[in-house]
């Protein structure tokens, strides 16, 4: 696993769409200093507020990274490197979780650098702050970490499925959303039927409602421990029936 890991972070480094995600995380990270600036002026954000909003934000970035992650896939058959790993007598298990960690991993150093950076500025203007409710927001850090990794695994299952980078992050994409696509279909049909225990983006904390409640975290952490086990098992399925040629 360590030298898969190594082998991958060597692949960034020479990966021009990794420094495109570097550049896509630097426009976010101007984009939120523009606006922190603005909200400035109406309500202190404290730096450590600021930090967090920052580090659990940034989806528009993960989309980012996780292309990057179907890019790699794709291009791991396409070169015959997915061959030579496995013919090695590398598992594919292993190589598929060596995937997930390495670019999750790369994603969340992101976001923490730019949560450092919208943190100290507002920690120039209105103080650090104080950590209310650390448990809270310990707990959001964990469910942030996992929805990134049950995202950028959902991309390498449907890259494994489809061996298409494009129409790998399109399914990854649309899987962990089915249940708002089906509310919708279901609402143009006439039928009203609540699918929010399903949703993702019901359960996800925000430092807006931060809170000693953590009973919250109970369904939050079930739906994202569950997509993630879907997508990984999946995975692990395809790669173990898949002729790699």
């Amino acid at each position: 696993m360590k030298n898969l890991i190594g082998g991958h972070i060597y692949q960034l480094k020479k990966d021009k769409f990794f420094y495109g995600c570097l550049a896509l995380g630097l426009v976010f990270l101007m984009v939120t200093i523009r606006v922190s600036s603005l909200e400035f002026e109406l309500i202190p954000v404290t730096g450590v507020d600021s930090w967090l909003s920052t580090f659990l934000g940034g989806d528009i970035v993960l989309y980012g990274f996780m292309l990057l992650t179907a890019n790699m896939v794709a291009e791991a058959y396409c070169s015959g490197v997915m061959k030579t790993i496995v013919g090695r007598g590398t598992s594919k298990e292993k190589y598929y979780l060596s995937v997930v960690l390495t670019v999750s991993t790369a994603y969340l150093l992101v976001m923490l650098i730019s949560g450092v950076v919208t943190g100290t500025l507002a920690f120039n203007k209105f103080g650090m702050g104080t950590v209310s409710y650390p448990s809270y927001y310990a707990l959001s850090v964990i469910a942030r970490i996992l929805f990134v990794m049950a995202h950028i695994s959902f991309a390498i299952t449907m890259t494994v499925l489809t061996r298409n980078a494009i129409a790998g992050v399109i399914l990854g994409l649309i899987i962990p959303n089915i249940p708002q696509i089906l509310e919708m279909a279901l609402h143009f049909l006439k039928v009203n039927i609540g699918l929010d225990f399903l949703k993702l983006s019901e359960h996800m904390p925000s430092v807006y409602s931060a809170s000693n409640d953590l009973s919250t975290f109970l369904p939050c952490f079930a739906l994202l421990g569950g997509y993630l086990v879907l997508s990984v098992v999946a995975g692990f399925r395809l790669l173990r029936h898949q002729d790699i040629k």
